[in-house]
């Protein structure tokens, strides 16, 4: 069943781009004829008459170009977008990896300041008063 479907769709489409191709082109056909005289940016004689073919046809590949720039710099927009966006998220890592390395850093001090103090403890539980352990008499060499 999809594939009639399919298969209806096509020929839908296809009918409809047979239907406009063939609209235009009668439009075009019935148009032949006629002239205008046309003033565009001083690029043409305003006093010689131009077909009017000629003017549909130049103004839909005007409005083509058109589209296609418009297409392109909706693109390039978003391509920008995307740029900024990728670099905010870079430099948010950056600074997300430079906050943990001071962390670590402070983490470090914090464990040396333990060890220090735990040292001085130990030492100072030690006999009292007595500095480095001197030999005694008697003591082998």
């Amino acid at each position: 069943m999809s594939l009639a479907i399919k298969r209806l769709t096509v020929y839908l489409r296809a009918s409809v781009v047979v239907l406009v191709v063939g609209a235009i082109g009668l439009v075009l056909f019935e148009n032949r004829s006629y002239t205008v005289r046309l003033w565009f940016f001083g690029l043409t004689d305003a006093d010689k008459p131009v077909n009017v073919v000629w003017v549909m046809v130049w103004t839909a590949g005007f409005t083509r170009a058109a589209w296609w720039v418009i297409s392109f710099t909706r693109g390039l927009v978003r391509d920008f977008r995307e740029l900024k966006r990728q670099r905010a998220l870079i430099e948010a890592e950056l600074e997300h990896q430079k906050r943990a390395a001071e962390m670590d850093e402070r983490e470090r001090r914090i464990e040396e300041k333990l060890k220090r103090a735990a040292g001085d403890e130990t030492e100072g539980n030690g006999e009292s008063g007595s500095g480095p352990r001197t030999r005694v008499e008697g003591e082998a060499r």
